[in-house]
């Protein structure tokens, strides 16, 4: 089932499953900034990331010593959540652990996700709770995938991605499988700004660690359309298409994370695994990003 969001500059749809934003279209002229999940390049749109963000090393972490099986980027895109409040401008959507989400991460929660639209920007906001009497280790992370065919006849490599300053950029070094290495090596020269090309994402995605950025913005050189996805304070931001290699994606998804993947010398005891956040028994931890449409 899905919801709906709009005012005189944009039009929202969420669905319940993974409480996934779907559509970002302008009020004016139906202009769809959102990627639409074609399955032959991604069958998602902008999934939410919880309990881990990336992949686990053989899909493995250990809880206590005992091995736990999850998918890359946790359970709670596939799972159903519920509408708890919403208002003419925001909606509010909830999963709480059960039974299921116990078989593959055996801690309670509470997650919340809410969309607040105003003007022509979407805030996408989370409320993790601890409701146990243990420490809960926990990532989160956002995944909006952005079109790169805002017009007829455009194409990828029409596309920029502009930096929040000029800096030389470090990038999480990646290894012939894709995993992380706990290496930095320098992005191009010193730069605020990079033409979209295939052959970056040949392996996997450019992963900026350190908090290098708070903001990145994705436009079309032709037309001047596109998106400022700002995530002032989250640690990782990855940018990351479908198979560059092979597929030619006409889509880019800017990852803003409180996490990030097994490192290659996984996989780790969950509460040591490198980026894992730790929420102690009732407290409750609040993280958002925004996204401007133009």
């Amino acid at each position: 089932m899905r919801y709906s969001l709009s005012n005189s500059h944009l039009r929202l749809e969420i669905d319940l499953l993974g409480a996934e934003l779907k559509s970002v279209r302008s009020a004016e002229t139906g202009r769809e900034y959102l990627w639409q999940a074609d399955p032959a390049y991604w069958n998602r749109t902008s999934p939410v990331l919880f309990p881990i963000v990336g992949s686990l090393t053989g899909k493995t972490c250990f809880v206590d010593g005992q091995p736990w099986s999850m998918p890359q980027h946790g359970l709670a895109r596939d799972r159903e959540f519920t509408l708890v409040e919403q208002g003419p401008a925001f909606l509010t959507f909830e999963l709480r652990s059960d039974s299921a989400t116990r078989a593959a991460y055996p801690f309670d929660f509470i997650l919340r996700t809410r969309y607040d639209l105003d003007g022509d920007t979407v805030r996408t906001g989370w409320t993790v709770i601890n409701p146990a009497e243990v420490v809960m280790p926990f990532s989160i992370g956002a995944h909006p995938g952005f079109s790169t065919a805002l017009e007829s006849g455009d194409v990828f490599e029409d596309y920029e991605v502009v930096l929040d300053h000029e800096a030389q950029y470090y990038l999480w070094a990646l290894n012939d499988r894709g995993q992380l290495v706990d290496t930095r090596i320098p992005f191009r020269e010193p730069l605020d700004r990079f033409s979209l090309e295939y052959r970056y994402f040949e392996v996997d995605a450019l992963v900026f660690p350190d908090r290098q950025l708070s903001a990145v913005t994705l436009r079309s050189r032709k037309h001047g359309h596109g998106v400022h996805v700002g995530f002032e304070g989250f640690p990782v931001v990855a940018l990351w298409t479908a198979d560059g290699k092979r597929k030619r994606s006409p889509f880019l998804c800017v990852e803003p994370w409180f996490g990030h993947a097994d490192t290659q010398d996984g996989p780790f005891e969950l509460a040591r695994k490198p980026g894992i956040r730790r929420l102690p028994a009732g407290e409750t931890f609040e993280a958002a990003y925004t996204m401007r449409f133009f």
